[in-house]
């Protein structure tokens, strides 16, 4: 079940979503409610897309207006014989994270401007434990991208384990990659206490019984979100993974390629660096020193907004 629905233009900025959230929090309730009647146990994801637009002057003094669209999601939840009180805690909860972010990010000082929120989604599916083998092929859009290897795992449930091997020992010459038999099954990681399928919460404890493991998972809805990015020192090197769902099923496989999964992100389709905190991408087009300062400036900008979300 998917449902969506269109901020009015007419709302002011700072209160869309707070006064759009209130008028339609019934709406929300009952779709989670009337789900969970028919399926039993569901997982629900919500999410906002908000506006931002900020000035940029050139060395010739000349003004532009950027725009940049950015997805505020929230991690999944699992309601099974929720009470309607318990579900709309959850939602305002949900709402209060949301406009908290959207504040961090007009008043930090980075020139971005909020403008509007311009929609929200709720999507709820059947929620069952994660069971078997968790291979999944990846979802066309994403496959066609060419920046994931997809392990296939498929006589046991150690995606994350195959994506991380995928990472740490690449296939010789690059054959046979998508294959278990290329890659070594000691190596060298502490799984100890680790359950398979793994959730995204013990990758915490993953990391912090491997030293030199800094792990980021990113997610796919018809575009990439962020689920998780690593605390570590910035000289750990960073395996990126991804993070699909197929019915109840969850897995893991490896992003060998950050610009190719990221490329077509805005509308701007050529190659450029992104930042990973938010997803927002630089062109690589022009000065390329220049680029790469604008964005440092904006890593460590976004960086103190994520810190300053977590204190």
């Amino acid at each position: 079940m998917f449902g969506e629905w269109n901020f009015p233009e007419n709302y002011e900025n700072g209160d869309d979503l707070v006064t759009f959230a209130n008028e339609n929090k019934y709406k929300f309730v009952n779709v989670v409610k009337n789900e969970m009647q028919q399926l039993g146990s569901v997982k629900v994801v919500m999410a906002a897309k908000a506006k931002f637009e900020k000035v940029n002057v050139s060395e010739d003094g000349n003004e532009e207006v950027v725009v940049m669209e950015h997805y505020f999601g929230d991690n999944v939840r699992v309601f099974q014989n929720a009470s309607e009180e318990e579900i709309k805690e959850e939602y305002e909860n949900f709402v209060d994270r949301v406009n908290g972010e959207i504040e961090n990010w007009s008043e930090a000082g980075s020139g971005w401007e909020f403008v509007g929120t311009e929609k929200a989604y709720v999507k709820v599916a059947r929620y069952e434990p994660l069971r078997g083998g968790t291979y999944i092929p990846l979802p066309p859009n994403l496959r066609n991208k060419k920046a994931i290897i997809d392990v296939q795992n498929r006589k046991d449930n150690e995606c994350l384990k195959w994506s991380l091997r995928a990472a740490l020992f690449p296939a010789p010459n690059g054959k046979h990659a998508l294959r278990t038999s290329s890659y070594p099954t000691n190596d060298g990681i502490n799984y100890e206490e680790i359950d398979f399928p793994t959730p995204v919460k013990l990758i915490d404890e993953l990391e912090a019984q491997n030293k030199n493991l800094a792990i980021n998972v990113f997610g796919w809805t018809d575009r990439v979100i962020v689920y998780r990015l690593s605390t570590k020192d910035k000289f750990v090197p960073r395996i990126n993974l991804m993070l699909t769902e197929l019915g109840y099923i969850r897995h893991y496989s490896y992003v060998k390629s950050i610009s190719a999964l990221l490329y077509d992100q805005t509308r701007h389709n050529e190659s450029k660096h992104s930042c990973l905190l938010c997803l927002t991408g630089f062109s690589k087009k022009g000065n390329f020193g220049r680029t790469r300062k604008a964005l440092q400036r904006h890593k460590r900008q976004a960086n103190e907004n994520r810190n300053a979300k977590g204190n």
